[in-house]
């Protein structure tokens, strides 16, 4: 493949923003190895866009965080618009950037991006949409119940008693968001009005899920047509369980990878992480996060666009499995390139069907 001028797509407005940073340096590093051009191209934590010589320096450590510019986001905009890139790596993780709005901006463009698509995004970020589909593709989930914010502010006490026959504990999540903000482990039914209340302040929907007492396995998975999935790994908590302060604050979480699974048992969740991705019609790359349960696994969420620091899982894994990283980066730019074409495509079949009709 012949090499592009990528724009690199980092920062963002959610508190990933440094996570975020962090990720596109290791990004832009394996690219430039591999012999691609990189355009820097910040999102400030205000949501505006920063052009390539602003956003140089948080790529080369000397910021943390990209300054926020202020004034109005649309105008900001004219960075993205021209930089004149053959493609955009997003690398913003969580709202704004992992939910499909970065991806519909970067469709309504024109550009190729690399990872999942709109509808692919927008699903995996929402746990509710994401659960439903999954258990409807056979891919096994933890058992839950769901509410909205106006049916519990209707009649709370309908939705608490639905929530009986879930056994203690109960993990209480918002349906959207990232970095397990607002999501809380229920021990008392007694507590769990006062959680659900609490994730209602960080999204419109809440999931109360049955609590699983075990590990937590993640598999990477990479393609377009013909998906693979790399080695598993397991994430050991520092806390009660791998929360916004573990990943972020207290740095006591281990990441071990490979885990230590029997082989029947690592093979299935790396089948089960393909269909998972495959349901939600994924393209490109993901983290697929599991929970087990003795020998029984469950998909607890998919992360479409996954952590790119040293440390992170996804480059880990892709690595024990045989794809080092500039080679992992040269892979995910050549399906979007392949993807976009594909897309062009179709598009382009529609028209030529519609200029036949309108022939007869």
């Amino acid at each position: 493949m012949g090499k592009r001028r990528v724009g690199l797509v980092f920062g963002g407005r959610s508190v990933e923003h440094e996570v975020s940073i962090n990720s596109a340096r290791t990004v832009a590093a394996a690219l430039e190895q591999g012999g691609h051009e990189v355009v820097p191209l910040g999102i400030a934590p205000d949501g505006c866009w920063v052009g390539p010589e602003q956003s140089r320096p948080a790529l080369d450590g000397k910021l943390s965080a990209l300054p926020a510019p202020g004034g109005r986001i649309a105008p900001s905009l004219r960075h993205l618009l021209d930089a004149g890139v053959d493609l955009v790596f997003p690398i913003v993780h969580g709202t704004w950037g992992e939910d499909g709005t970065l991806q519909g901006l970067c469709e309504m463009a024109g550009l190729p991006y690399v990872g999942c698509g709109v509808t692919a995004s927008a699903i995996a970020m929402d746990k509710l949409q994401a659960k439903r589909l999954l258990a409807a593709a056979g891919v096994p989930v933890v058992e839950f119940r769901a509410v909205s914010r106006a049916r519990f502010e209707a009649d709370p006490e309908a939705f608490l008693r639905s929530c009986v026959e879930l056994p203690l504990p109960l993990f209480v999540k918002p349906s959207v968001g990232g970095s397990s903000v607002g999501v809380q482990k229920v021990k008392s039914a007694g507590d769990l009005e006062a959680a659900v209340r609490l994730a209602l302040r960080f999204d419109d929907q809440v999931l109360v899920e049955r609590g699983v007492t075990g590990r937590e396995i993640e598999v990477a998975v990479l393609g377009l047509h013909d998906i693979e999935s790399s080695r598993a790994g397991e994430i050991v908590p520092g806390a009660e369980f791998y929360d916004y302060a573990d990943k972020y604050l207290t740095d006591a979480a281990q990441l071990i990878a490979p885990a230590e699974l029997e082989t029947v048992v690592e093979e299935r969740i790396r089948q089960q992480a393909v269909d998972a991705f495959a349901a939600i019609g994924g393209s490109g790359m993901a983290r697929v996060d599991f929970l087990l349960e003795g020998d029984r696994s469950y998909v607890n969420e998919i992360n479409t666009i996954p952590g790119f620091t040293r440390i992170s899982m996804y480059p880990r894994l892709w690595a024990l499995t045989g794809v080092p990283l500039p080679m992992l980066v040269d892979r995910l730019v050549e399906i979007a390139l392949r993807r976009h074409a594909e897309r062009e495509g179709l598009d382009e079949g529609i028209k030529q069907w519609l200029a036949e009709l309108a022939k007869r």
